[in-house]
């Protein structure tokens, strides 16, 4: 299952950084890229733990109410924090 995260998170990474449609040189690719490659593990981690403290799966869309901290799993209130 890491290796599937680590795998999924050099993906997005990518694709976010391919999504800016901006010119780099080599090594101010390869620095933002690792920036990105950091969030996306951050962001991962974070939203795993949270799917695991739920008890759903990883991908089912989860949205957190900073507000009112009501967690909304697929649009549906689930829990109140």
């Amino acid at each position: 299952m890491e290796k599937v995260a680590e795998l999924e998170i050099r993906h997005m990474a990518f694709m976010r950084l391919q999504d800016m449609i901006i010119q780099f040189d080599g090594a101010s690719y390869k620095e933002l890229l690792k920036e990105f490659q950091d969030f996306e593990a951050d962001s991962c981690n974070f939203w795993r733990g949270v799917a695991r403290r739920i008890s759903v799966p990883y991908e089912w869309p989860i949205r957190i109410d900073h507000a009112n901290g009501t967690i909304y799993v697929g649009g549906h209130d689930l829990y109140e924090g």
